[in-house]
């Protein structure tokens, strides 16, 4: 599978999974040989302009597989490191937003009848 199919086979991160998400979006960049951009440190012997166009890739694609809301939230963020940080620290890291949406998750779960499926109703976790 060529590398620019990949990124379309990755889900949009809709705040739900990071850590498939993440998973899947630095492989992605590892990939395409974009992985510098992550740890936010230009190589000695990379020019500056190469660098921020490898930067600016990168930010690319990953901005890419975020959902219209999740992307609104990280706009001010404009290096990748930047947004992989923003990114982490509000959706890897426990906290009360996270936990709300969590709860609401839980408390939407369905047995169907007669089955042992357990359904997720999504339409009841948006506000």
């Amino acid at each position: 599978m060529a590398p620019d199919d990949m990124l379309n086979k990755i889900d949009k991160f809709d705040g739900t999974d990071f850590e498939y998400w993440k998973m899947h979006i630095e492989d992605y960049l590892y990939q395409k040989n974009q992985f510098l951009p992550l740890f936010g440190k230009k190589p000695e012997n990379m020019s500056e302009e190469e660098w921020v166009i490898l930067d600016r890739q990168a930010l690319g694609a990953i901005r890419m597989t975020l959902s219209r809301n999740i992307a609104f939230n990280v706009l001010k963020a404009k290096t990748t490191k930047a947004l992989m940080e923003e990114l982490t620290e509000y959706y890897e890291k426990p906290s009360a937003v996270n936990k709300v949406h969590l709860m609401r998750r839980l408390f939407n779960l369905k047995m169907a009848e007669g089955t042992s499926e357990i359904i997720i109703s999504m339409n009841s976790t948006k506000s």
